[in-house]
C-alpha cells in the first residue's frame, strides 16, 4: 500500500491487499502512517528563525526545512555537516526524520510523535478487521552517519520483541 493519503485507514488498506495470519509481523513505513495521520506541513507555512537560517546556510538547506527539523527535535546533537537530533520519543537521527523525498513538492513529513502507540493502534485495528493477531513494526529509513546507503530501522513496535537480551549467553 504505497503512498498514503491524509485520512487513509492504513490497517484496512493492508487487510484489503494482503491476507494476514496470526503471528505475522508487519513492517509499516512511518511515511505511510504519518501521511494518513496528517503529520505533514507545507514549507510555505513555516517561518524560519535565526538558528534555522544560520544552519540552512551552513548546510546548504532550505531554512524552512531546517525550522521543521528544529521544531521536531528536543535536542540538537550535531549541527554540521548535517543536523543530528533527538526526538521526544528518544530516537536519534539525521534531521529528526523530517523528510521531503516521500511527499509532494513543497511539503515535509514528520515521524509519528509516538511510534510505539502508532504500532499498537495499527495492530489493534488489524485485529478488529481481520480477527488475526499480528505484530506490527513502524519503520523509518535512516542514513548511516558518514557512510553510504540507507537502512530501515524500527522506531515503534507492538506484540513483537524489539530487542533480544543475550546477556550471559555464549
Amino acid at each position: 500500500c504505497a503512498g498514503g493519503e491524509a485520512g487513509d485507514d492504513v490497517a484496512a488498506l493492508i487487510c484489503e491487499r494482503e491476507p494476514v495470519e496470526d503471528g505475522d509481523i508487519l513492517c509499516i513505513a512511518s511515511t505511510i502512517y504519518s501521511k494518513a495521520k496528517g503529520y505533514t506541513k507545507s514549507l510555505k507555512d513555516i517561518t524560519p528563525g535565526e538558528r534555522a537560517i544560520r544552519l540552512g546556510n551552513l548546510n546548504g538547506e532550505d531554512p524552512r526545512f531546517v525550522q521543521a527539523v528544529l521544531d521536531a527535535s528536543t535536542d540538537i546533537i550535531m549541527e554540521h555537516p548535517f543536523i543530528l537530533s533527538e526526538l521526544a520519543f528518544g530516537h536519534v537521527g539525521v534531521r529528526a526524520g523530517v523528510d521531503q523525498s516521500n511527499i509532494e513538492d513543497g511539503m515535509v513529513i514528520f515521524l509519528p510523535p509516538e511510534p510505539m502507540k502508532a504500532a499498537d493502534e495499527l495492530r489493534q485495528r488489524i485485529l478488529k478487521i481481520s480477527n488475526k493477531n499480528v505484530g506490527t513494526i513502524i519503520t523509518d529509513t535512516c542514513g548511516r552517519s558518514f557512510r553510504r546507503d540507507q537502512t530501515g530501522n524500527a522506531i515503534g513496535c507492538s506484540s513483537t520483541t524489539a530487542i533480544r537480551d543475550f546477556t550471559g549467553d555464549t
